[in-house]
């Protein structure tokens, strides 16, 4: 399928939606989401005529799946929905400029954070959730907060094309054993305010818990920056854990690595986190293409989340306007 009518955002015939999602899973959904055959549809219909609409958004999935992910986070609610689409597609067009080709899904340097298995999708505990471990301190000393934060939206991305983590949402696991001051200095006030603007604002994975183990003094200053800036939902999920013992009576330990006192080796999730990505991957070359030209002015443009889309805040000084984007 060409690119071209799969990121058009007037295709001429819109892809169905085929559920991947059993009963157990549709009953979740109707108690925790409210979602039904009854308002799935007509929500998604919605967000693509919101899509159809919008003078900004030049190309865009349309893709039931894809939608879903927006509706489901924001409960069906699709005013909220649409308005998390267009911050998303704005904050991507915004990277792009600020950082290029560095930070595509397919770039060598992306690609590399991959095998490294510094971040990997450990599979589903007993309650369905996706469980990713994050190995802070095990990061090479130059890799880049950026891209730190690039493996995490591709990780994120990936098991969001999954429905069922879309119902269930994931539980995070940071491993700060290894940490050093040259981790510690990868983040500065700026990263640290990106990070959390896209936790707070773009991320449309739902996080249940967030549990830190092994946290060195030497990270509390971080800690204690970015903790404020997240919102108070995000921050009631936060566990923190002086040792492993303590991280395994808190989780499902037969989800862990057996280098955490569980069952599989990282090796062996993060070779089948790369087989995820791999399934994936004709949607993360569509994601390539999306475009939203900014030059354009925006629908409400005077509202107080259309200002905050925009501001460029310090990285406009670094790079100048959106209106050095092109179409491809």
């Amino acid at each position: 399928m060409a690119y071209q009518e799969a990121v058009n955002k007037r295709p001429q015939v819109y892809a169905p939606y085929e559920s991947t999602l059993d009963d157990v899973d549709l009953k979740v959904a109707i108690r925790e989401l409210h979602e039904t055959d009854d308002t799935r549809e007509p929500s998604i219909a919605q967000i693509r005529e919101f899509i159809a609409k919008h003078p900004q958004i030049v190309r865009c999935r349309t893709d039931p799946v894809y939608l879903l992910r927006f509706l489901r986070y924001k409960k069906f609610n699709v005013t909220e929905a649409c308005a998390m689409l267009e911050s998303t597609l704005a904050f991507f067009m915004r990277m792009r400029v600020l950082y290029g080709e560095e930070i595509d899904s397919f770039h060598p340097n992306v690609q590399g954070m991959v095998d490294l298995g510094v971040m990997v999708p450990l599979g589903y505990d007993r309650n369905k959730r996706v469980v990713i471990l994050n190995r802070v301190g095990a990061y090479p000393k130059t890799t880049s907060a950026l891209m730190q934060m690039r493996l995490g939206a591709l990780v994120i991305s990936t098991c969001l094309e999954y429905e069922q983590t879309q119902v269930y949402g994931s539980v995070w696991i940071m491993d700060f054993s290894g940490m050093t001051m040259s981790h510690v200095a990868m983040w500065g006030l700026t990263e640290l305010k990106m990070l959390a603007d896209s936790v707070n604002d773009i991320v449309t994975m739902m996080v249940k818990e967030i549990h830190m183990v092994q946290v060195p003094k030497m990270t509390w200053m971080l800690i204690d920056m970015v903790l404020p800036l997240l919102s108070p939902k995000i921050r009631n999920r936060f566990k923190f854990h002086r040792t492993l013992d303590d991280l395994c009576s808190a989780v499902d330990p037969s989800i862990l690595p057996c280098e955490y006192g569980g069952e599989r080796p990282l090796e062996k999730a993060n070779d089948d986190f790369r087989a995820m990505f791999d399934e994936q991957r004709k949607w993360f070359m569509l994601e390539e293409h999306f475009f939203m030209d900014l030059t354009i002015p925006a629908p409400g443009s005077s509202s107080t989340s259309t200002a905050r889309r925009n501001d460029f805040r310090d990285e406009e000084s670094m790079v100048g306007s959106f209106r050095k984007l092109t179409v491809d």
